[in-house]
């Protein structure tokens, strides 16, 4: 009796390891799950992020383009505004020169 009485109880025992085992694995079942969806929200998000970068990126580059371009049309103003000085300058003195050429023939023509 006692060895049946052992027995039994060994055979109790092992069920219960046997349930709890079993819990045990759909435990680690569920998390492996739950860990799979969590790394494929993380994946989504980090595509969607770079994604993001990449139009980032892009626009910088747009902006870049746009701010050296508009240097550069801004260098050519000035030296245009600069050249278009200068050559005011040198008409105003040929005007200057050509008047006081005709002032000085007409006050000869007239002294004479």
């Amino acid at each position: 009796m006692e060895l049946e009485k052992r027995v039994n109880e060994h055979d109790e025992k092992l069920k219960q390891h046997d349930s709890e085992i079993k819990r045990l694995s759909d435990n680690i079942t569920d998390l492996r799950k739950d860990m799979n969806d969590s790394l494929n929200r993380v994946d989504e998000s980090n595509k969607f992020l770079r994604e993001q970068n990449t139009r980032q990126s892009e626009q910088s580059n747009e902006i870049m383009q746009a701010i050296l371009n508009r240097n550069d049309q801004s260098e050519k103003r000035k030296y245009d505004l600069k050249m278009l000085n200068w050559s005011g300058v040198w008409k105003v003195v040929a005007v200057s020169a050509g008047a006081g050429g005709v002032i000085s023939a007409i006050v000869q023509v007239l002294l004479n």
